[in-house]
C-alpha cells in the first residue's frame, strides 16, 4: 500500500501537463486513477488492514481524503481542475502519504504549495517547498520581525 501511495505521488509531482500527457496507456485520466486509489486505501482503512496505524493517523488520513474527494467532485480529468484545487490535491496526498509513510523525516519532506501574493503587485505566485523548508522561512520571518528596529550605540546611520 505504501509503495501504491508513493507511486500516486510521483504520478501528480510531474505538475500540471497538457491534456494528452494526463492520460494513462489505458486511456483514464491521472484524476480518475488518483480517486480509485484513494477508494482502495478508504477500503483498507475501514478494514484495518493497515498495521501500526494509530486512529489519530487513521483520521488524518480520513480528513485528507475528505479534501481530495472535496476537490474531485464532479471533475473528470487534472484539466478540469483551477491551479488552487490541484495544489489543495496535491497537499492532501502529501499529507496522506507522510502518514502511511509515519516519519519524522517524511514529514519535514512533505511538498507543500501555496499561494502568496507578489509584494507592490496584486499577482499570486505557486510557491512550493518541503515542510520543513516552510517552517524554516516562518521562523526567519518571525525572528526578523521580533528584532529590534532601533540603533543602538555607535550606529553609523544606514
Amino acid at each position: 500500500m505504501k509503495r501504491l501511495v508513493l507511486c500516486l505521488l510521483l504520478a501528480l509531482a510531474a505538475g500540471p501537463l497538457s491534456a494528452a500527457e494526463n492520460a494513462s496507456a489505458d486511456g483514464r485520466d491521472r484524476l480518475q486513477i488518483v480517486l480509485e486509489q484513494q477508494r482502495e486505501i478508504q477500503a483498507d482503512l475501514d478494514g484495518n488492514r493497515f498495521e501500526g496505524l494509530s486512529p489519530r493517523q487513521a483520521n488524518a488520513i480520513r480528513k485528507a481524503q475528505k479534501e481530495v474527494f472535496a476537490v474531485a467532485e464532479g471533475k473528470q480529468s487534472l484539466d478540469q481542475l483551477s491551479m488552487d484545487e490541484k495544489i489543495r490535491l496535491e497537499n492532501a496526498l502529501e499529507r496522506i502519504n507522510a502518514e502511511i509513510v509515519d516519519t519524522r523525516s517524511a514529514r519535514d519532506d512533505q511538498d507543500v504549495c501555496w499561494r502568496e501574493r507578489v509584494s507592490g503587485t496584486g499577482m499570486k505566485k505557486t510557491r512550493c517547498g518541503t515542510q520543513a523548508e516552510m517552517r524554516e522561512a516562518r521562523e526567519g520571518a518571525r525572528g526578523f520581525l521580533e528584532r529590534p528596529k532601533v540603533c543602538g550605540e555607535n550606529c553609523s546611520g544606514l
